[in-house]
């Protein structure tokens, strides 16, 4: 009588489980941890879905949207994440080339995200994708799933991880809200 009861549990995990964002610091030492992404970078965020299905790899600048990317999510739809839980998903994704990204930086877009295990080539250890994006503080969210369901309709993104001091990558729970 009187008592509560709670349950407190400990998490350990690697910031690069799920869905997670990449920060600046995940790249650059010091660079911007996730405490200090501004929330302008993860919230409300306007989307932008470059349909790149039929691309396969690498992806080119001749691919992305020629559309006012200022601000948005641009959201790379490969429907790579369909080989989720095969050993497919861990080789031969969808990339962005080098030029593809320093595109995207001179769009200026709040963050980019794809449906694929990484942005880059995973066999290309300069890592030039993660190398332009975070350089230029635009956050990365990868693993990406149900991109296709995503309409022509506004809607807005919202990618928020802890606000974790040090941190470099951490899971979200990614969602988009159709507006009326």
């Amino acid at each position: 009588q009187g008592k509560s009861e709670f349950l407190i549990a400990s998490l350990h995990l690697c910031g690069n489980t799920g869905t997670y964002v990449d920060s600046p610091r995940h790249r650059f030492r010091a660079g911007t941890d996730l405490a200090g992404l501004p929330l302008e970078r993860l919230a409300d965020l306007p989307v932008v879905v470059a349909d790149v299905t039929g691309i396969g790899r690498p992806i080119d600048p001749d691919a992305l949207p020629d559309t006012d990317l200022r601000g948005t999510a641009v959201l790379l739809r490969t429907d790579f994440s369909r080989h989720w839980g095969t050993d497919r998903y861990f080789s031969a994704n969808p990339y962005l080339t080098a030029a593809a990204s320093r595109r995207l930086v001179e769009g200026g877009p709040a963050l980019v995200g794809i449906d694929s295990l990484n942005i880059d080539d995973i066999a290309d250890l300069s890592r030039p994708a993660h190398t332009s994006l975070l350089g230029a503080g635009i956050p990365i969210c990868e693993h990406m799933t149900n991109l296709a369901s995503l309409s022509s309709r506004a809607e807005r993104l919202h990618a928020v991880p802890i606000a974790w001091v040090g941190g470099a990558t951490f899971p979200v729970r990614a969602y988009v809200i159709a507006q009326d």
